[in-house]
């Protein structure tokens, strides 16, 4: 047997061993035992996750963890003293952080799409959470602060779920909406009978599953990301009855009528919408 076919088969070896260690089949302590019977140097054995960070980490220069210790000493100065801020300050601090997180996130998206997608999920959440925190910081809670907060959310999230194509961003921007409708209607009528709750978001439900419909040949992801705003949207009546304490029994019944009509649709159905919905 040649020298290639015997590396070959020790690594295989060594690999099978490694998948018996993370599948518990044998204790640690046999497959590092095993492992070190086969590797002649035992940095060639295979890392976990954290062993391998750690090991990245250990190799660093003295110049990245100078750079990275100060970015996050600057992290923790601006957390630390972001209520002192004036607003223009505070509005520039999450603009550019947002920013920063979409600016990554388009980066990474041909290369790395799942560090582009968390990246740019991280950077839309902290806006809304940081967005929240200006309003609590400004006494805004009550006002016209949360809907305008919503909105930009909103904005920002469908803008870029389109230009870099990232359909849960794009789904998180029509979640925004979503709520801001809600929010909205609790506002303006706060006692809703059972019919207009129904009225309200049912018309809305079937015009998004038609949307995404109409939009599938043309932009792919929006079918399922409109497709699935619809069933959400499908059963916000009920949640919108249960915060303006309809009766319940109304609402039960909505619920499970509700749900076995969509099941039904869906079944009979299938075919059409899961080919635009999965396209």
């Amino acid at each position: 047997m040649s020298a290639d076919a015997n590396e070959e088969k020790r690594k295989f070896i060594v690999n099978e061993i490694e998948a018996w260690r993370r599948s518990k089949l044998l204790p640690e302590h046999y497959c590092y035992f095993l492992q070190n019977l086969y590797l002649d140097d035992l940095e060639d054995r295979p890392k976990g996750t954290v062993e391998a960070v750690v090991r990245k980490i250990g190799q660093a220069s003295w110049k990245k963890w100078f750079l990275y210790f100060g970015i996050f000493s600057c992290i923790c100065a601006v957390f630390f003293h972001f209520s002192a801020f004036p607003l223009a300050l505070q509005i520039a601090v999450v603009g550019l952080a947002t920013t920063a997180f979409v600016a990554m996130g388009g980066i990474w998206r041909e290369n790395q799409p799942a560090k582009a997608l968390f990246s740019m999920a991280a950077g839309m959440l902290f806006m809304f959470g940081a967005g929240v925190v200006i309003l609590e910081l400004h006494g805004w809670t009550s006002g016209i602060g949360p809907t305008v907060l919503l909105a930009i959310c909103a904005v920002m999230c469908i803008s870029c779920g389109i230009i870099v194509r990232m359909a849960l961003i794009h789904w998180f921007g029509w979640l925004a909406i979503v709520a801001l409708y809600a929010r909205l209607l609790l506002v303006r009528i706060p006692d809703p009978t059972w019919a207009e709750t129904q009225l309200f978001w049912i018309p809305a439900a079937l015009l998004f599953i038609w949307l995404s419909w109409f939009l599938h040949v043309r932009f792919q992801s929006v079918g399922a990301v409109m497709f699935t705003i619809g069933l959400i949207v499908w059963m916000m009546p009920e949640l919108h009855g249960a915060l303006s304490n309809i009766d319940p029994v109304w609402l039960q019944a909505g619920f499970v009528g509700k749900i076995v009509l969509l099941g039904v649709v869906l079944y009979r159905l299938r075919k059409q919408w899961m080919e635009w919905v999965v396209r």
